[in-house]
C-alpha cells in the first residue's frame, strides 16, 4: 500500500508545474528540515517550487539548513485576473493605462472602427501553484494565515498530506500518514528512495537527518527503531553532515538562553495527577538573562526532555507591563487547543499561545493551572 502510495505522489509531482510546501505557523524542526529537504529534491526534478509558512521567522540553530531563506510568511499572487479583447474583426493599434485614485483606466485603440464591450471578456486565470505538499501538520488551520487567507485554494487545489502524528485529520487527497516513523523525514527518506531516479545529496541528506535527530532528542525516545537508525546510517553514508547537526541542535545554544534555562528551572513546579509541569518568567528575566521571546521554543523543548512524565508542559511568561503570555505545549492526544480555550489561544492542537492583560503573574499562574484542571476533567 505504501509503496502505491509513492507512486501515485510521484505521479502528481511528474504532472505539475508548480508545487507549493506548506508546514504548520508552530513549525517544529522536523517541520522546517522536512520542508527543505522536499524543497531541494523538487529542485533537482527541475520543478518550480516554493515554501510557505506563515509568519515565519527561524530559530538561530536551523538556519544553517540549506533552502530556508527561500521560506515565504505569505501567499501572493495566486490568481490573475485576466482581460480578453477580441481583436479578430479590429486589428489593435494602441494601448495605454492610467490609474486615477483607486480605478485603473486601460485605453485600447483599433486600427479602425471601435471596440464595444461586446468585444471584451473577463475571467480569472488558473492558480499559480496546481500542488501542495503539507508536511507535519496536524490539519490545515494550523497553517495560520496562510490558510485562513486562501481557503479556495486549498479547497481547489490537490494536497498531499505527510505525517506521522496519530491527531492528523487526513485532510489531502493523498495521505502518506505513518504512525511508526519517527519524523516526517523518515517518511520523506522512503519517499524520496521510491522515486525511479534518486536525487540525494549532502544537503538533502543533512536536512533529513536533522528532522530525525531533532525528532528523537538525539535517539533517545522510546520510539527510535532499528529502521530509524538504519535510515540515519544510510543519510551519513549519503554524506549527512551529522557534526553539524548535533552542533547546531545540542551545542549550540546561546548564553542567553542557557541562562534563562536556569530561571526557569528555578521556579518549576508540576502537578503527577494532572501531568503538567510549568514555570514562570517575569520581564527583569529576559533583560538579565539577554534573552528574547524567540529563545522560548528551546527553553520548551528542554522541559519536556527533562520532565517524561509530563504530558503538558506551559510557560508563562511577562516581557512587558500589564501584558503577561503564555505557551502550552502537549504530548500525545491531548489538544492544546481545547485546555486553555477559555483564553482565546491560536497555535494548533500540540502548541497553544495566548495572552492576558490587566493581571499579575501569581494571579495569572493561578488561573491558567485551574483552567487546565478543570477542562482535563471534562
Amino acid at each position: 500500500m505504501a509503496l502505491e502510495v509513492n507512486q501515485q505522489i510521484q505521479k502528481l509531482v511528474i504532472d505539475s508545474n508548480h508545487i507549493l510546501i506548506a508546514f504548520r505557523k508552530d513549525y517544529t524542526i522536523d517541520g522546517v528540515a522536512s520542508a527543505t529537504a522536499l524543497y531541494l529534491t523538487l529542485k533537482k526534478m527541475n520543478k518550480m517550487v516554493d515554501i510557505v509558512c506563515s509568519d515565519f521567522v527561524p530559530s538561530k540553530n536551523i538556519k544553517f539548513l540549506v533552502g530556508i531563506d527561500s521560506v515565504k510568511t505569505d501567499l501572493s499572487n495566486l490568481q490573475k485576473f485576466v482581460i480578453s479583447l477580441d481583436t479578430s474583426k479590429n486589428e489593435l493599434d494602441e494601448f495605454s493605462y492610467n490609474v486615477e485614485k483607486d480605478k485603473l483606466n486601460i485605453f485600447i485603440t483599433p486600427k479602425s472602427g471601435i471596440f464595444t464591450k461586446d468585444d471584451v471578456d473577463t475571467s480569472t486565470s488558473d492558480y499559480k501553484y496546481d500542488l501542495i505538499f503539507v508536511l507535519d501538520s496536524p490539519d490545515l488551520e494550523s497553517l495560520g494565515k496562510v490558510y485562513d487567507n486562501h481557503n479556495d485554494f486549498f479547497y481547489n487545489t490537490s494536497i498531499v498530506n505527510i505525517d506521522h502524528d496519530p491527531q492528523n485529520e487526513h485532510f489531502g487527497q493523498i495521505n502518506l500518514t505513518n504512525l511508526n516513523a519517527t519524523s516526517v523525514c523518515e517518511i520523506l527518506y522512503d519517499l524520496f528512495n521510491s522515486l525511479e531516479e534518486k536525487h540525494f545529496d549532502g544537503e538533502i541528506a543533512t536536512a533529513l537527518l536533522t528532522g530525525i535527530v531533532s525528532k528523537t532528542k538525539s535517539f533517545k525516545t522510546p520510539n527510535v527503531t532499528p529502521k530509524t537508525l538504519n535510515i540515519s546510517s544510510e543519510l551519513i553514508a549519503l554524506e549527512a553532515d551529522r557534526e553539524k547537526v548535533v552542533t547546531n541542535l545540542y551545542r549550540a545554544r546561546s548564553i542567553t538562553t542557557l541562562k534563562l534555562w536556569g530561571r526557569v528551572l528555578a521556579r518549576l513546579h508540576s502537578n503527577s495527577e494532572l501531568k503538567l509541569a510549568w514555570s514562570l518568567l517575569n520581564s527583569h528575566d529576559f533583560i538579565e538573562s539577554g534573552a528574547e521571546e524567540e529563545d522560548l521554543p528551546d527553553v520548551i523543548d528542554e522541559l519536556i526532555s527533562t520532565m517524561p512524565g509530563n504530558e503538558i508542559v506551559a510557560l508563562i511568561y511577562q516581557m512587558e507591563a500589564g501584558k503577561i503570555c503564555s505557551i502550552v505545549q502537549t504530548l500525545k492526544d491531548i489538544n492544546a487547543l481545547y485546555l486553555v480555550k477559555q483564553f482565546s489561544p491560536w497555535g494548533s492542537k500540540n502548541q497553544a499561545r495566548f495572552c492576558i492583560e490587566g493581571k499579575n503573574l501569581p494571579e495569572v499562574e493561578k488561573e491558567i493551572i485551574e483552567v487546565i484542571r478543570k477542562n482535563l476533567k471534562q
